[in-house]
């Protein structure tokens, strides 16, 4: 089938497809004030908020608060078991995607988050700590906040 391309060819198409054919299943940064919510499609400009959904096909979902990603998910848009990952923005860095699982988050109702979910996602307890001396508000984990029910 290949008789007529060189040994070194062959193995540079072979490479080449099994990298096109391979799907990233990391974030890509929001483009805060031009990328939309996948789920209340609302432009993404709050550079403290925001979230990611990447499948495990690659497909990037953006979302504009916690409390967007947390409604695509219980709407079933993407099963759970098509999920790679969930990032959620780093409020104390803005614009850094965190894993959400890893993450710590803050409810307080004086954060005023694009659509009301209040809450703040950050990668360490520690910078959590320091919002906690400025504003009241409970801790909770990431699945914590996804078996809540409204």
């Amino acid at each position: 089938m290949f008789k007529h391309i060189s040994k070194a060819s062959y193995y540079l198409l072979i490479s080449a497809l099994f990298i096109f054919s391979s799907c990233s299943t990391k974030p890509q940064p929001i483009q805060f004030g031009v990328d939309n919510c996948d789920f209340c499609k609302m432009t993404i400009s709050d550079q403290r908020y925001g979230a990611e959904l990447v499948t495990k096909k690659g497909r990037i979902f953006k979302f504009d608060d916690i409390h967007c990603i947390k409604g695509f998910i219980e709407n079933g848009q993407v099963k759970s078991e098509d999920i790679a990952g969930s990032w959620l923005v780093d409020f104390s860095i803005p614009e850094k995607l965190i894993p959400a699982k890893e993450s710590h988050l803050f409810f307080s109702e004086q954060l005023k988050s694009p659509m009301g979910s209040n809450i703040a996602a950050f990668e360490n307890a520690q910078e959590m700590t320091k919002i906690q001396e400025n504003y009241s508000g409970t801790e909770m984990k990431w699945d914590d906040y996804l078996a809540q029910h409204h």
